[in-house]
């Protein structure tokens, strides 16, 4: 959601800084040094960046928050300490602060485990570091989580990686002859197919462990995804306040968040289903705009 970045009231005259600290230490990992953001830049700045204010002014309203007040007490009754921060933006600070703490938490954490495991490299920490969102974080560590043994690592731990990069690195290889050599009972491959169908859960779980990969694919849903909702059969009685999403077409990144929860309330009631279609299964009528 984007932050509030109104300056109105953020730069009164009568500002003072009684502030303490900026933020609850963070734990730090395994490693030598101790887990800063990236390029030094502290969470009170980058939240003043976002809410186009002073840092003085988050450094105190931090330290009110930190002592146990209250936004509307905070807007109503320390107007000179924060330098007249109003409600709005009081209330996005805290918001964006618990967030950020809880990313630096989680990041030193994530870091403090690749290590651990022996599998912390400079670019890793660095990509690590420069992460900004926690969907970003989660979708780097997600090769070094503790899982359950997947058809992926059966495969690979049968011999059928190199198969499977074979078939990645060049289309034109014909799968049933590439697949042959790789037939093996006794590793519970036994013929072709279960062979091509351990290749393609290695090649599965690689694509859904590549952070970057990921990434791309959320911003061309964002970008191009249609949301579609279609009633249930037999619910349309049932489901007469959700009628305006019976046949509902919209593209993603314009569909306004209550019209999203309400489509998603249709569904968790039984009343819609709802998807996300991209190509070749957009509906003809597809808005374009």
């Amino acid at each position: 959601m984007p932050i509030n970045s109104s300056t109105s009231s953020g730069q009164g005259g009568n500002w003072r800084n009684t502030s303490g600290t900026c933020s609850q230490p963070l734990r730090t990992g395994t490693a030598s040094q101790p887990h800063r953001r990236s390029q030094g830049v502290s969470i009170n700045n980058r939240i003043a960046e976002e809410l186009g204010v002073r840092p003085q002014q988050v450094a105190a309203a931090v330290a009110l928050l930190d002592e146990g007040s209250t936004v509307p007490f905070i807007a109503r009754y320390r107007k000179e300490v924060t330098g007249s921060l109003d409600d709005t933006q009081l209330r996005n600070l805290e918001e964006r602060l618990r967030y950020l703490r809880e990313l630096d938490e989680r990041r030193a954490s994530i870091l403090a485990s690749i290590e651990e495991q022996g599998k912390l490299t400079p670019e890793l920490t660095r990509e690590i570091n420069l992460a900004e969102t926690k969907t970003r974080l989660e979708d780097l560590y997600l090769p070094f989580k503790q899982k359950r043994r997947t058809k992926g690592q059966i495969a690979l731990e049968a011999g059928l990686g190199e198969l499977a990069d074979a078939l990645f690195n060049d289309p034109t290889l014909t799968p049933e002859s590439e697949a042959e050599r790789f037939i093996d009972a006794e590793k519970g491959f036994a013929d072709i197919k279960a062979v091509l169908e351990g290749a393609k859960y290695i090649l599965m779980e690689r694509f859904a462990e590549d952070a970057n990969l990921l990434a791309s694919l959320r911003n061309y849903l964002k970008d191009n995804a249609i949301l579609s909702a279609r009633v249930v059969a037999g619910k349309e009685n049932e489901g007469a306040k959700f009628r305006d999403y019976f046949e509902h077409d919209e593209k993603l990144k314009g569909a306004p968040s209550h019209r999203a929860l309400a489509i998603f309330r249709g569904r968790n009631e039984g009343i819609l289903s709802a998807s996300l279609k991209v190509g070749d299964e957009l509906p003809g009528g597809a808005p374009s705009g």
